[in-house]
């Protein structure tokens, strides 16, 4: 039995080299194809596609709001975003919506049809080079929930990382538009907030909780 594909990408070249590529795979066949979201909602309400690939940028509705719209129904297919673009908010965003795989346009094509087998066995995908980037923001979302549980707030964080670089304290007042006095007085509800005796021992402590 065929992998029922569908391909949606507002570029009409861009879907007729998928399509291309795929029509010499034995096990996979593409059953539609839709420039935009709209018309992906309706083709695939009608022909249950097992895989669709979406791209990003499609007018009018997105192809993460696509995605989520389709993981919304009842007999879900499986979502890959093929996209050009790398950014951190797309990718969240993908993943967000449970697409089941983001993979860079670049990249993806003379791969697309293992790419496709490996999504439709169940197994999630992301391109090489997004990985950093989803390291990055894992690191990001960990020191933001590291600082809550802390106390601290952003400025403090900021006098942290001032602090751990040898600011002083007229130094961090200049650079932050505070008075001496100011900082003198925050460095001091900092150093109680992480239960450290003096400012040396607060930055030690910030570093070994992962805050900066």
């Amino acid at each position: 039995m065929s992998i029922r594909v569908m391909i949606v990408d507002d570029h009409q070249i861009f879907r007729m080299g998928v399509k291309s590529l795929l029509e010499d795979e034995a096990d996979i066949e593409v059953v539609g194809e839709a420039g935009n979201a709209q018309d992906a909602l309706t083709l695939a309400e009608k022909l249950k596609p097992d895989i669709a690939t979406v791209d990003i940028r499609l007018g009018g509705m997105d192809g993460i709001q696509l995605v989520r719209a389709l993981k919304a129904r009842p007999a879900a297919p499986r979502c890959m975003i093929l996209s050009t673009y790398e950014d951190r908010q797309y990718l969240v965003g993908a993943l967000e919506a449970e697409a089941d795989a983001y993979l860079l346009k670049s990249n993806s094509y003379e791969t697309l049809p293992a790419a496709i087998r490996q999504v439709y066995g169940g197994t999630s995908m992301l391109s090489q080079e997004l990985i950093s980037v989803m390291m990055d923001e894992y690191k990001r979302v960990a020191s933001q929930q590291i600082q809550r549980e802390s106390g601290l707030t952003p400025q403090e964080v900021r006098m942290l990382r001032l602090l751990a670089k040898g600011g002083r304290s007229l130094d961090i007042a200049n650079e932050l538009a505070l008075t001496e006095i100011t900082v003198k007085r925050k460095v001091q509800e900092i150093t109680i907030k992480l239960g450290a005796a003096n400012r040396v021992q607060a930055v030690a402590e910030a570093i070994r909780r992962g805050v900066i």
